[in-house]
């Protein structure tokens, strides 16, 4: 073969420099952070056009401007986990220049497995990770790995069913759970995945009594017993949804029940552990990957990396046997692409899809920066900061007439004593009350909505300039849920929830006096948040107008307006930036508002 001369070198180079350009505008590599941000997760990752918010109430750039304690839920992108992201979007245009998008793709989520591993202090257990777009999709990963190990038809056994996420009876039963999957795909809800088993009817254990009491612990365990001992004297299989962090913040079943059940029947049940809310310890994630128990887990609850960023923590016994599996349920490639999952398992990779999800792995970047700056804090502030916070929540939500707040689920002190700084309460659920009645799920939505947004124009004319400054104050916090009420049959509540960044955003290199500082500004965030409750209380009759006047908005011709928060990942791009459809300007919402008040003021 001729030698290479420099032209031909040039050539070559060349070659290469168009085919990184060609696979970056096929996949979007390009595209502006922000929008990549929303890609490759379900319809809630959509931005509002009106709201320039997405169905979490979050948007896909910073929002320092919010008050946020929302990560019960989701959280709007830092100013350090966008930094972060649009670091990983340029490693990826650069790799792509020199390799395959898959390879490229490959080697950032190795690298993000490694970190994970890290942090978490799993680097030498042999746990695997596998990437999702959500917890829910990391559900039916688990039940995918678990009929993998076991034997035979399989019962779903789902523990605090009342307070986990919607999609979750229907993914680990191997069904579709919504509409539309990450990968774009469009299915029937309920439906069966093709290639998942018949399985038989799931068992749901909630963790509330049909008048919203939380059941005691020790009934809750006989039940788990029961049920598992149940279904494998049947000759079935048992895949166990633990929980450790609901909605509410609760776990179950206890510790000393998980041990009984691998003890009796360990070959016939596969655990596994919903820890996505990951208000979990290390040692107790630690503890549980040694038992041989799958661990769900996210970057963006407690952490509060961007919605939505799932991850499977999968044990090293476990790990063996996938490596050597090549079986991949037909339907599966829905929701999962080979990127997703070790370079190790070759025989799964070679079932799915070659279509990297960029926008997971760029939320994974931020997330796991999230993660970084919170362990980089010493361990005494991090356990100091959340007690204080959850001593002082507490006591504000307390002290508020109309607000109540759900009490904790009841654990032993043993199932605590190993899960460190996590072993105080970080979320706080409470019931709001109007008029001397319990708020409904669909007025707790409305003033939930209402908090994030201003809606400082709904007030009557004799609201003072205080209280104008309050209704414009934007204020995240934790979506309604709903629970059983014995006056009304559902009641909504409400949520606030401590995520890491009260301890990575208020740790001083100065001192403890310093950082304590700092967290008396975030409490005081809090009693603001309270305050504005109040006020919409108040107010509440007005908030139904909010939502008429956002659906009027919504009906005006849409002009393309360009966001300006574009990163140096796209500064040397000559593509055209993409524009997000924008009906008007927050002074147009302004106006729109306050005409659509003065509206309902005159008739």
């Amino acid at each position: 073969m001729a030698p290479l001369s420099r032209t031909n070198l040039a050539e070559a180079a060349e070659v290469a420099e168009v085919a990184g350009l060609s696979q970056q505008q096929d996949y979007g590599l390009t595209t502006p952070l922000e929008y990549l941000l929303t890609s490759g997760g379900d319809p809630r990752l959509r931005i509002d056009s009106v709201l320039l918010l997405n169905g979490y109430g979050c948007q896909s750039w910073p929002r320092p401007e919010a008050f946020t304690f929302a990560s019960s839920t989701a959280t709007s992108i830092s100013e350090r986990g966008f930094a972060a992201a649009a670091k990983a979007q340029q490693r990826l245009i650069e790799a792509t220049r020199r390799t395959t998008m898959q390879e490229a793709c490959d080697r950032e989520a190795e690298w993000l497995r490694e970190q994970l591993r890290t942090l978490l202090k799993l680097d030498a257990s042999g746990t695997e990770i596998i990437f999702s777009p959500s917890g829910t999709d990391s559900q039916l990963q688990a039940l995918y790995v678990a009929q993998t190990l076991l034997q035979g038809p399989i019962v779903p056994v789902i523990v605090g069913s009342d307070e986990t996420g919607s999609g979750t009876a229907r993914a680990i039963s191997g069904c579709h759970f919504s509409s539309s999957t990450a990968q774009g795909g469009a299915v029937t809800e309920g439906e069966r995945i093709e290639g998942f088993g018949e399985n038989a009817a799931r068992i749901e254990i909630p963790l509330r009594d049909g008048f919203g009491s939380l059941r005691p612990s020790e009934a809750i365990d006989r039940e788990v017993l029961a049920a598992v001992s149940g279904a494998v004297a049947a000759e079935k299989s048992v895949v166990l949804l633990a929980m450790d962090g609901s909605k509410f913040g609760s776990r179950c079943p206890s510790l000393d029940c998980l041990r009984e059940v691998k003890s009796n029947w360990g070959r016939s049940v596969q655990v596994v552990v919903d820890a996505c809310q990951m208000r979990t310890g290390r040692r107790r994630i630690r503890y549980y990957l040694d038992q041989e128990f799958l661990v769900l887990a996210t970057g963006s609850k407690f952490f509060t990396g961007p919605p939505l960023s799932g991850a499977l923590l999968v044990p090293a016994a476990a790990s063996a046997v996938m490596k050597q599996a090549a079986a991949v349920p037909a339907g599966l490639g829905l929701y999962t692409n080979r990127n997703d999952w070790p370079v190790s398992w070759h025989g799964v990779r070679s079932g799915l899809p070659s279509c990297p999800n960029i926008g997971q792995l760029l939320r994974w970047a931020a997330a796991v920066e999230e993660m970084r700056g919170y362990f980089n804090v010493p361990t005494y502030y991090r356990a100091l900061a959340l007690r204080e916070f959850s001593r002082a929540v507490s006591q504000l939500i307390a002290d508020r007439a109309n607000l109540r707040l759900l009490p904790a689920f009841g654990q032993s002190a043993t199932d605590a004593s190993d899960n460190e700084e996590m072993a105080v309460r970080t979320i706080f659920p409470f019931s709001v009350s109007g008029g001397g009645e319990t708020l409904s799920v669909e007025d707790c939505g409305r003033i939930y909505r209402a908090l994030n947004r201003d809606v400082s124009a709904l007030l009557p004319q004799s609201a003072t300039v205080r209280e104008r400054e309050l209704a414009a104050r934007l204020c995240h916090i934790g979506q309604p849920v709903c629970i059983p009420d014995s006056t009304h049959g559902v009641a909504g509540t409400l949520r606030i929830s401590a995520g890491a960044r009260v301890v990575s955003g208020t740790w001083r290199h100065s001192g403890t006096a310093a950082s304590l500082r700092g967290l008396a500004q975030e409490l005081e965030q809090v009693r603001i948040i309270l305050d504005k409750i109040d006020l919409l209380l108040k107010n509440i009759d007005a908030l139904s107008d909010m939502d008429e006047a956002n659906k009027r908005l919504s009906m005006r011709p849409a002009e393309a307006v360009p966001l300006s928060f574009s990163t140096s990942a796209t500064a040397n791009s000559t593509e055209t930036p993409l524009r997000l459809p924008h009906p008007g300007s927050v002074a147009l919402k302004t106006v729109a508002l306050e005409s659509f008040a003065q509206e309902r003021k005159h008739g």
